[in-house]
């Protein structure tokens, strides 16, 4: 299987400089760094040749930097291809919702409806706003396309403003439209059900920013050569630095961009989910009887299948395998426990956040004792959050593992209660959700055996790496 080595710019496997003792040795070190390159955080680096050949002599030649296994090329759904499927399922989900709610016994011998749903009870002005809401982000990545095709490039950003603009102001027009005439015809409170959930959501996640109402990837504020640089290799891009400093810095920089995207697919599948699967029943007419129970059963089945999809979209494989890296060159830090610290008092050393420490290196911090495991570790002691990146992203199959899981038990559930369902309308419902479930739950299994297989052939290769340099590093 191919190698990815992490390796200078200029040719040079090593330019690092190091200050810092080694164990019982006198020899020192510090972080390595970057001969000329740049990390994600853009800090530029430079190395030292006369520590470079001490830290080859404390090594054999042995880098500090982890060997990567590089991930195959994993089909996945551009943009506008997964917007036009959303928007498909949540059409076909609301029509599902409205047939629950607005069924007829058209069948029967004597019966007064000619039709499977009583069409007049529903209020037009409903589904137009259920129409706005969920087509918006489709309208906006054709408009952005056709922009980015037939505007200058210098005229771009200028553009793109003036269009999210016109935009937003089309879309709050149709929408303030639609909620006049429906306050009209409802009472306040059912306004206040309509309103209130999405948009306290929206502001609590996002503020007052308009970019994530229509356009959930990451590379809406990009220009047009850089836009399709990230669409096809799915920035941000990880840089194998022995900075130590870089390395922080990065991770910051994917942290950030994580929890980003997981907001972004936490609004757009729970807004999608309440104006589909909730909007149909809270302007129901009060007379009307329908199976309330299954209804709102069918809006968190909808809502679960469509948040998975969403966090599937938002973090393909090689994001992971972004996130993976940088958690291999950040390491992680062992408490050592009070009662085995004697045993370790000659080996302990001050921590320095300039320095890239080896594995089973020994340092005190803020009144602790840590341990460093990983072959390289540039995380600080006691940071909360570099502890959390590490135990996440070092082994992303756990996490997906967690997703599969979740949507197993999604779809298993499902099968049942189709098993057990006697209705058509809530036979068609039920199998059209399990239909929308089944693609997202290929992708998952896909992501989820790539991976497996990859990072358990990389953890055999990082733990002879560290066999190598723990008794140096000693």
């Amino acid at each position: 299987m191919c190698l990815e080595r992490c390796s200078m710019p200029g040719g040079r496997r090593n330019a690092a400089s190091r200050t810092g003792t080694i164990g019982k040795t006198g020899s020192t070190y510090s972080s390595s760094t970057n001969a000329s390159g740049r990390s994600n955080s853009g800090e530029r680096t430079v190395g030292n040749s006369t520590d470079d050949k001490k830290i080859d002599e404390i090594y054999n030649g042995r880098s500090l930097a982890p060997k990567h296994v590089p991930i195959p090329v994993v089909p996945v759904d551009g943009q506008l291809t997964f917007e036009i499927m959303s928007l498909a399922i949540s059409i076909m989900t609301t029509c599902m919702q409205l047939l629950n709610i607005y069924k007829t016994v058209w069948w029967l011998p004597h019966s007064y409806n000619s039709y499977a749903m009583n069409f007049y009870l529903i209020d037009p002005y409903v589904l137009v706003f259920i129409f706005t809401i969920v087509a918006r982000r489709v309208v906006y990545i054709l408009l952005s396309r056709s922009i980015d095709t037939l505007s200058p490039v210098r005229w771009l950003p200028t553009i793109q403003k003036i269009m999210r603009m016109s935009l937003s102001i089309t879309v709050m027009i149709i929408i303030s439209w639609c909620l006049y005439h429906l306050a009209e015809k409802h009472d306040l409170l059912k306004m206040f059900y309509l309103c209130y959930p999405s948009l306290s959501i929206y502001f609590s996640m996002f503020g007052v920013s308009l970019t994530p109402f229509f356009d959930i990837s990451t590379s809406s504020s990009c220009g047009k050569e850089e836009r399709k640089t990230k669409y096809l290799l799915d920035k941000p891009l990880h840089n194998c630095s022995l900075n130590a400093s870089a390395i922080r810095a990065e991770v910051s920089t994917l942290k950030f961009d994580f929890n980003r995207r997981i907001k972004q697919a936490l609004f757009a599948s729970s807004g999608t989910a309440f104006i589909c699967g909730a909007a149909p029943m809270i302007f129901a007419p009060p007379h009307l009887y329908f199976s309330r129970p299954w209804v709102i059963q069918q809006a968190i089945f909808f809502w679960l299948g469509r948040m998975i999809a969403y966090f599937v979209h938002t973090c393909p494989v090689r994001y992971y395998d972004v996130l993976h890296r940088a958690s291999l060159h950040l390491g992680r830090w062992v408490k050592i426990p009070n009662e085995n610290r004697n045993n370790h008092m000659y080996n302990i050393q001050p921590w320095n956040d300039a320095v890239l420490w080896p594995h089973g290196s020994i340092v005190r911090h803020n009144r602790e004792i840590y341990r460093s495991e990983g072959l390289c570790t540039a995380a600080e002691p006691g940071n909360t959050d570099h502890s959390r990146f590490h135990t996440f992203f070092y082994n992303p199959t756990v996490l997906l593992c967690s997703v599969l899981g979740a949507h197993l038990l999604l779809v298993g559930f499902q099968l049942l209660i189709l098993l057990r369902t006697t209705e058509w309308c809530q036979l068609l419902s039920i199998a059209l959700l399990l239909f929308m479930n089944y693609y997202t739950l290929f992708k998952i299994a896909r992501d989820y055996l790539i991976c497996w297989k990859v990072y358990r052939a990389e953890q055999i290769i990082q733990e002879r790496s560290q066999m190598v340099v723990n008794p140096v590093a000693q």
